[in-house]
């Protein structure tokens, strides 16, 4: 049987075994990995569930278009330029998968950037590569390093705006350009459970993205919690206001995090893998890049509790900026 060629896996250990390493209790970990909102939003009830169960022994026959009608009103769209798919990841897969083929190159911008991106390019047949690009790709604001820089003038270009909530910097008016734009409920909607995502695209290209699509490919559970999420949109500003303040915190440990226009932080650092994986067995996991590691911002309980352990490993090489 011919073998399969190698990826690299998303590495995230559960939470149970993170606590198993730091001799801890699961409740006692506090995940400063993951991007997401620390904790459930109000509208995440079970109430919003109700209608959904009532029908879950069946598909969703003629597809989501409540969903779509209510993505289209929130993102300024029509509804026939939305795509949906079961998380962020899905739609970029589903993207790249359509224009990209065998002995075809897709071009990915701002590295390092989401490592989900050359997976796609690879499940696809494709190679990544700047030289005649079927597609382009670009992160925005960039994860990890949080950056909102300038748009790549290729076309087609998909543009991942898992974090555009706390930018509100979009590229959906250049849809009619050739640009797609892919969102996701996961972060500031806090329903990265759910796994429910979308792409934005001109109408003709989203009915071909659609065709290419798998049936019903968003739980109807998954649904209700996005609907009920739409109804009354997230307020973000906790968030930006605790990351500026994290940000001057850390600044104080003689670190410089980098600008970030997300629900995050890096920070450049000479070893961050050793740094995350000290932190990890303090029950506090945050996620190493290739020059530091990326810091999740929750609320200033939490993040005090990582500032305390970053102080008391200033001894090693947290202190010690990557030159």
């Amino acid at each position: 049987m011919r073998a399969l060629p190698k990826y690299q896996a998303y590495d995230a250990p559960s939470t149970a075994e993170i606590a198993r390493a730091a001799g801890i209790s699961p409740s006692e970990v506090i995940r400063f990995d993951g991007n997401t909102s620390p904790r459930p939003l109000p509208f995440a009830r079970g109430d919003a569930l109700a209608a959904a169960l009532a029908e879950i022994h069946t598909y969703p026959h003629g597809g989501y278009p409540g969903l779509a009608d209510a993505i289209a009103s929130y993102a300024e769209v029509r509804p026939e330029n939305v795509v949906l798919g079961a998380g962020a990841d899905d739609v970029i897969l589903l993207v790249t998968r359509s224009f990209a083929g065998p002995g075809d190159r897709v071009a990915i911008a701002n590295e390092p950037t989401y490592a989900l991106f050359h997976n796609a390019v690879g499940i696809a047949g494709a190679e990544v590569g700047d030289a005649d690009p079927v597609l382009t790709i670009c992160c925005r604001p960039n994860n990890p390093t949080g950056e909102l820089g300038e748009l790549p003038a290729a076309r087609p270009l998909l543009v991942d705006e898992a974090y555009f909530e706390y930018c509100g910097v979009t590229a959906v008016d250049l849809i009619d350009d050739g640009v797609i734009v892919v969102r996701t409920f996961s972060k500031a909607f806090g329903l990265a459970g759910a796994r429910v995502g979308y792409a934005l695209a001109a109408g003709e290209l989203a009915a071909e993205l659609d065709r290419r699509q798998g049936p019903a490919p968003v739980s109807t559970l998954s649904v209700a919690l996005a609907l009920a999420g739409l109804e009354s949109p997230p307020e973000v500003t906790p968030i930006l206001e605790e990351r500026e303040r994290f940000a001057a915190e850390l600044r104080a440990l003689g670190v410089e995090p980098l600008p970030s226009a997300a629900n995050f932080v890096a920070v450049p650092l000479a070893d961050g893998a050793d740094v995350a994986n000290r932190l990890s067995l303090r029950g506090l996991p945050v996620r190493p890049y290739r020059d530091g590691i990326r810091i999740t911002i929750r609320d200033r309980r939490d993040d005090d509790v990582l500032l305390s352990a970053l102080r008391e490993l200033q001894g090693g090489p947290v202190g010690r900026n990557r030159t």
